[in-house]
């Protein structure tokens, strides 16, 4: 039992490593390779010359790897842009709730002028942090870091090009996921998400200051409020849709 153990955690492990993105062609690789060593569990000795005439497992993954690159990447791709999508709805669904108002004359809903400005802001930070969570995986790949700060950077430029709104927009919304990211690490932990938002306070007042344009500190702890949910949810998806992507290439029960 000890021997075939063993060998299932080779199989898995090589079958999980290759990043083969099609549950068909997995489970061809896993038949492939149960089937080479089936005779050789038996004893010891031949389970040491199948694994000799295997040779080194890392070749045939790296090899499975550059086979099936572009696929990975396309499905990769697909699993960032639904987790930004998702987190993108669900903070202008934070925003629409905190700026809804109530025209008690004419009993009609309204949204608050500030709508549009903290939409943007939201979305601005779920795209920083979307950034930060690229550049902080591990291990660490500076390619991957390069190409997520310069599709941040190219939409905050695109931005300002076409509506002049990119340095309002972008330049507090990296601010304040910088400074969140020094307090939190983008951890979900109740008294790190209170030290965020006291952060997100001070630092939502300090902004305006500089800009020049009064808020009051209600109305800060209330914007800031909103940004910790934004916060709090945007991690949450992307560590959920992580979670779901990389368990693709692992075997069921192995997780």
């Amino acid at each position: 039992m000890g021997e075939r153990q063993a060998v299932e955690e080779l199989i898995d492990g090589i079958v999980r490593e290759a990043h083969i993105p099609t549950r068909a062609a997995r489970e061809d690789l896993r038949r492939e390779l149960a089937v080479h060593f089936e005779d050789a569990v038996a004893s010891p000795e031949g389970l040491e010359d199948a694994l000799r005439r295997f040779g080194n497992p890392q070749v045939l993954t790296t090899h499975f790897r550059d086979i099936y690159h572009w696929d990975y990447i396309a499905l990769y791709f697909a699993k960032l842009a639904a987790s930004v999508i998702a987190s993108v709805a669900v903070a202008l669904v934070v925003q629409v709730f905190v700026n809804l108002r109530v025209e008690i004359q004419t009993e009609a809903l309204r949204l608050a002028p500030g709508f549009s400005k903290g939409a943007s802001v939201s979305v601005a930070v779920v795209l920083g942090l979307v950034t930060l969570w690229e550049i902080g995986r591990r291990p660490f790949d500076g390619r991957r870091a390069a190409v997520a700060i310069a599709a941040y950077a190219t939409i905050s430029v695109a931005v300002q090009w076409f509506f002049a709104s990119g340095l309002e927009v972008f330049g507090p919304a990296t601010v304040l996921v910088l400074v969140g990211y020094a307090s939190s690490r983008l951890e979900q932990r109740p008294a790190k998400l209170l030290r965020t938002f006291g952060l997100f306070v001070a630092a939502t007042y300090l902004v305006h200051v500089g800009l020049s344009v009064p808020l009051a500190p209600g109305r800060a702890a209330l914007a800031s409020a909103a940004l910790i949910a934004v916060w709090a949810s945007t991690v949450a998806i992307l560590s959920r849709f992580d979670h779901a992507f990389f368990n693709v290439f692992t075997p069921a029960g192995r997780e």
